[in-house]
């Protein structure tokens, strides 16, 4: 795996060499499944757990230099870092307006959403600050999500036991070759709403609930996925306690006075306005007459999985697999990176099907092949195959085994 990771580095301008590292990827991938197995037949002594993070720190290393060229969203992180340090407010200001033309400079062709505000919660806008008084560099701009991504690791190691799993599940996560581009390659900046949301988890096993739904809280306002998996919580501590993610709302969106306001409306512009190797969400659309009513679905469909858990008094581990999978699976917009939030979970709850979609998820990346030669954002129906078709079909296989290992039990009871 380390070889293949050198070889990624060698690549140096991953956008011009896709071709490259989605065939290292996918090579990746089964090495990456044949550890996961080897890692279940071996005891998970403390040397082994220091094998399981240290080469995954190693992993990270190799490939924490490489300039982010896989994806513009650190070029946006780093516009959003200078526009506050400059005293300007990410909420009220987007990069193409006149206002903040002085801040453009060669990065500035690559900010993603020039015509949008921010899209990010208050505590990444935080982290963003905070490295722009550190660096200027963007590569500065990945440490910090690596430093995350590494604290996932390390969370799981404790979480693991308290849920009655081997700590040498987190091998899922730490050698995840998901995390490895994503974070440290692309410096993407979920590790930071996935570590809180882990966080979460760990403080809801340890009985320290108000703890515990301030951590989700802190997610959410990072990243949307977790406010989804709020009410969850909620249910199995307190619907009282409901002031804990409002005060931490009030802390974080506090420096931003109440420009807070404009998150929604641009939050919501932004993931109206993008379809993105869309699954699920594809056959919706072609089903509604309109791209708003294919939004209504989609919503009922999350909802449906939301109550469910509450209904069935799911733990809150597995209800966030549920949930979160259903965001996903259905989703208009899947970047590659936000499988990552399903990574902790699989540590957990070992899902063939979308363990394999982690890996697959690297066709999605074919995208700029086209793009980098002819300037087109074009997906190609063949690779969207390959990418979702097995997934499916083993997602629908399992759920078929499971039924026939319920029906005997059923016959006889």
């Amino acid at each position: 795996m380390e070889m293949a990771y050198l070889r990624i580095y060698a690549l140096n301008n991953l956008k011009e060499r896709v071709e490259s590292l989605i065939f290292l990827s996918l090579l990746l991938g089964v090495l990456y499944f044949v550890s996961v197995f080897l890692s279940e037949k071996i005891s998970p002594r403390p040397a082994l757990l220091g094998i399981i993070f240290g080469a995954g720190l190693i992993f990270r290393v190799t490939l924490l230099p490489l300039y982010p060229s896989l994806s513009d969203d650190p070029y946006r992180y780093r516009w959003e870092g200078k526009v506050q340090q400059a005293g300007f407010n990410p909420y009220q200001v987007h990069p193409s307006d006149p206002a903040v033309a002085f801040l453009r400079d060669e990065t500035y062709p690559a900010v993603v959403g020039p015509d949008f505000p921010t899209f990010y919660g208050p505590l990444l806008e935080g982290l963003y600050w905070l490295s722009a008084m550190a660096s200027d560099h963007v590569i500065f701009l990945k440490l910090p999500f690596v430093l995350f991504d590494l604290g996932v690791v390390l969370l799981l190691f404790r979480l693991l036991p308290m849920l009655g799993v081997s700590p040498a599940r987190a091998i899922i996560y730490a050698w995840s070759p998901l995390t490895m581009v994503e974070f440290a390659a692309s410096g993407h900046n979920d590790s930071l709403p996935v570590f809180a949301f882990v966080l979460a988890l760990f403080w809801f096993e340890k009985g320290q609930q108000k703890r515990s739904l301030a951590a989700l809280a802190a997610s959410a306002l990072s990243k949307l996925y977790a406010g989804f998996l709020l009410p969850v919580f909620l249910a199995r501590t307190s619907w009282r306690l409901v002031w804990v993610p409002a005060l931490v709302g009030a802390a974080l969106f506090a420096p931003y006075a109440t420009a807070w306001q404009a998150f929604p409306q641009a939050l919501g512009g932004y993931m109206r306005s993008f379809r993105n190797n869309d699954g699920l969400f594809y056959f919706i659309r072609q089903l509604s007459e309109t791209n708003l009513a294919a939004w209504r679905i989609y919503l009922a469909i999350v909802a449906a999985a939301m109550v469910y858990c509450l209904v069935r008094k799911v733990p809150p581990a597995r209800a966030s697999l549920l949930i979160l999978g259903t965001v996903l699976l259905f989703g208009p917009n899947i970047s590659s990176w936000y499988l990552t939030w399903m990574l902790p979970l699989l540590a957990i709850y070992p899902n063939p099907a979308l363990l394999l979609w982690t890996v697959t998820v690297f066709l999605y990346y074919h995208v700029l092949i086209p793009y980098q030669t002819l300037g087109l954002w074009q997906e190609e129906t063949v690779y969207k195959l390959l990418e979702y078709v097995p997934v499916y079909v083993l997602l629908l296989g399992s759920f078929l085994a499971s039924r026939r290992r319920l029906l005997p039990n059923q016959i006889g009871a």
